[in-house]
C-alpha cells in the first residue's frame, strides 16, 4: 500500500510540487503552537517544529521537560504526558540556538470543524450572519475558548504549516468565526467549565473529494477514478510546463543572440504559462482531489484533539454524487490514520432541505444515506439532524445556533458519557409488514413520537412490488409509526422525507425531527 502512494506522489515530484523545504536556521514551531493555544487534556501532546538538522531542541511546560533532535529534514517533535485540564494560562518555553516563549497556554478540550459554507458561514460576517447576530457578536467574551481560523487554501502539496494564530474568544475575533464551531463551542463550554479550543477549516463550494487524502484515494477501490484524475493532470501539466519552458528559453536565447549581433530582438511567443490543475485561486465542483486536505487539514496532523465535526455535502449533492458515502467513509477512516486515534469522535450535521437541487429525490437523499450509513457503520460516529431548522430557499440557513446545541448535545452523550445515542433525531431502526400495512421502529427516541404542528404526519410514501411510490397515511403508535395507503394493498417498502423540499412534521418529544431514510435499496430517479 505504502509503495503504491509514493508511486503517485512521486508524479507530482515531477513538476516540483513535492521538494522538501529548507530547514530554517532557527528554531520555530508549528503554527497551531502560538500565543493561545488549547493543548488537549488526558492526551500524548505532540509538539514539533523545525530547526537545523541534528540540532537539540527542548521543550517546558508545566513542570514538564522534554526534548528532540531535529532529523535530517530539519522537522523536530517531543511528546508531553497527559495533563489535566487546567484553565491557568501558562508559558511554553522552546529553546534550541535561539529561544521561544508561547504564552496563555491552556489545556482543556479541542474540537476540528471543517466542512464548507454552512461550517464556514460566519457569527456576523460580510456575506452571512448568525441568527440575531449582533446580539451574539456582544455577547461573545469568553476567555476560556480559544479559536483558530485556517487560511482557506488548496495545494497538490502536503502543507506542513499555515499563516495563522490562536485567538481569544471575544466580540473582536468571533465576528467572521465559524457560527457554527463557536457556538458548539460556547455551549460546549458551558456544560463542562473547561477549557474549549476549536479550530475552523472550512472552505465554501467544496467537495468532499478535496478533502480527502491520497492515502483514502489508494486504499478504496471505487475513489480510482479521482486518483487516476490526479495522476493524469499531472503528468498532462508537467508535459505542457515543460514544453512551455523549452519554448521561452529559445526565445530568451535568441533574444541574446539578437542583441548581441545588433539585431532588432525577436517577439514574445504568443503563449501562457499552463494552469497548474491543483493552484486554483477559487475550488470549481471538479477542482483536484486531496488539495485542500493538503493545505488545510495536513498541516494540523497530528496535533492532539478531542473530536471533528463535519458540515459539508451540499456539492455533492448537487451533482448526484452516487458514491458519497464511500467517499465519507473512507476519509473518516484516513483522518483517524493520520491522526493515529481509529475512534476520535466524528459528529456530522445533515445538510438541511433547499428547494432549488435539481433532482429532489436524488442528489440530497444520497448524501442524507451516506451520512446514516457512517453513523451505521463506523464507530464513534454520529448525526445531528437539521430538517426543520433549514430554509428551503436559502442554502445557507441563519439558525446556527441550534446546530450548535444539538452538536454539544450529541457531543455530551456521544463522547462525555451523558447517554448512549449516536443521532440527535430519532432513526429508522427496523420495519415489519402488517397486511396492507408497513411498521416502521425508531432508535434514538426520547419521550415517544408527536407530530410538530399536530396535524396528520406527512412525507410518507409507500409503495408495493411495483416499485412506484404514492403518498401515504401514516400514524403514530408508541415509538412506530404506521404507514398504509388505500392504492397499495400489499406494501414492501416505505420512504420518509426522502426530497431536497421536505419539511416533515414528524419529530419526538424532545422536538427533534426524525431522520430522512428509505427501507428500500432500488434505483433512485
Amino acid at each position: 500500500m505504502r509503495s503504491k502512494v509514493a508511486r503517485f506522489i512521486s508524479v507530482a515530484a515531477m513538476v516540483g510540487f513535492l521538494s522538501a523545504a529548507t530547514a530554517s536556521a532557527k528554531v520555530t514551531v508549528s503554527n497551531l503552537f502560538t500565543n493561545h493555544a488549547v493543548l488537549q487534556r488526558n492526551a500524548v501532546i505532540p509538539v514539533w517544529g523545525w530547526a537545523k538538522p541534528g540540532e537539540s531542541v527542548t521543550v517546558r511546560f508545566a513542570g514538564q521537560q522534554r526534548t528532540g533532535t531535529a532529523n535530517a529534514k530539519g522537522k523536530w517533535m517531543v511528546r508531553l504526558a497527559p495533563l489535566h485540564a487546567d484553565s491557568q494560562g501558562r508559558t511554553m518555553v522552546i529553546s534550541g540556538g535561539n529561544r521561544l516563549e508561547i504564552h496563555d497556554v491552556l489545556v482543556g478540550d479541542l474540537w476540528l470543524c471543517s466542512g464548507q459554507s454552512n461550517m464556514q458561514f460566519p457569527v456576523d460576517g460580510s456575506w452571512a450572519r448568525a441568527l440575531h447576530a449582533r446580539t451574539e457578536v456582544a455577547s461573545a467574551d469568553f476567555p476560556l475558548i480559544h479559536l483558530l481560523k485556517i487560511p482557506r487554501d488548496n495545494t497538490p502539496r502536503p502543507q506542513d504549516n499555515f499563516k495563522a494564530a490562536w485567538m481569544v474568544c471575544s466580540s473582536a475575533t468571533v465576528k467572521r468565526f465559524s457560527a457554527v464551531g463557536y457556538f458548539f463551542g460556547r455551549d460546549l463550554f458551558k456544560h463542562l467549565h473547561i477549557p474549549i479550543g476549536i479550530i475552523d477549516s472550512s472552505y465554501g463550494g467544496t467537495i468532499i473529494q478535496s478533502w480527502t487524502p491520497m492515502s483514502a484515494l489508494v486504499r478504496t477501490p471505487a475513489l480510482h477514478g479521482e486518483l487516476q484524475w490526479f495522476t493524469s493532470a499531472a503528468q498532462q501539466y508537467h508535459q505542457q510546463l515543460q514544453q512551455y519552458q523549452r519554448k521561452m528559453a529559445a526565445w530568451s536565447a535568441a533574444v541574446r543572440r539578437a542583441r548581441g549581433a545588433g539585431q532588432a530582438t525577436p517577439a514574445r511567443p504568443h503563449i501562457k504559462r499552463p494552469q497548474n490543475p491543483f493552484t486554483l485561486s477559487r475550488p470549481s465542483p471538479d477542482m483536484a482531489p486531496v488539495s485542500i486536505f493538503n493545505a488545510m487539514i495536513h498541516p494540523l496532523i497530528p496535533y492532539a484533539i478531542r473530536g471533528m465535526v463535519w458540515d459539508q455535502g451540499e456539492n455533492n449533492a448537487w451533482v448526484n454524487d452516487p458514491i458519497y458515502g464511500t467517499r465519507l467513509a473512507a476519509m473518516i477512516k484516513a483522518w483517524r490514520r493520520d491522526w493515529a486515534t481509529p475512534t476520535a469522535p466524528f459528529l456530522i450535521v445533515q445538510i438541511a432541505p433547499y428547494f432549488h437541487y435539481p433532482k429532489p429525490t436524488v442528489g440530497v437523499p444520497l448524501v442524507w444515506q451516506g451520512d446514516e450509513n457512517a453513523v451505521r457503520t463506523l464507530p464513534d460516529v454520529g448525526m445531528v439532524g437539521t430538517m426543520d431548522i433549514g430554509n428551503l430557499h436559502n442554502i445557507h440557513f441563519r439558525d446556527k445556533q441550534d446546530v450548535g446545541k444539538r452538536l454539544t448535545w450529541l457531543a455530551l452523550n456521544m463522547v462525555y458519557g451523558h447517554g448512549a445515542v449516536r443521532t440527535v433525531g430519532p432513526m429508522y431502526k427496523a420495519m415489519r409488514v402488517d397486511g396492507p400495512k408497513i411498521i416502521i421502529r425508531f432508535q434514538d427516541v426520547i419521550g415517544g413520537l408527536a407530530s410538530r404542528n399536530r396535524k396528520p404526519l406527512d412525507w410518507f410514501e409507500i409503495a408495493g412490488a411495483n416499485h412506484k411510490f404514492v403518498a401515504a397515511t401514516a400514524k403514530i403508535k408508541g415509538d412506530s409509526v404506521a404507514v398504509s395507503a388505500a392504492t397499495v394493498p400489499h406494501p414492501i417498502a416505505v420512504r420518509f422525507a426522502w426530497s431536497c423540499k421536505a419539511v416533515p412534521n414528524l419529530m419526538d418529544q424532545a422536538k427533534m425531527p426524525v431522520l430522512p431514510f428509505r427501507t428500500d435499496h432500488w434505483p433512485l430517479r
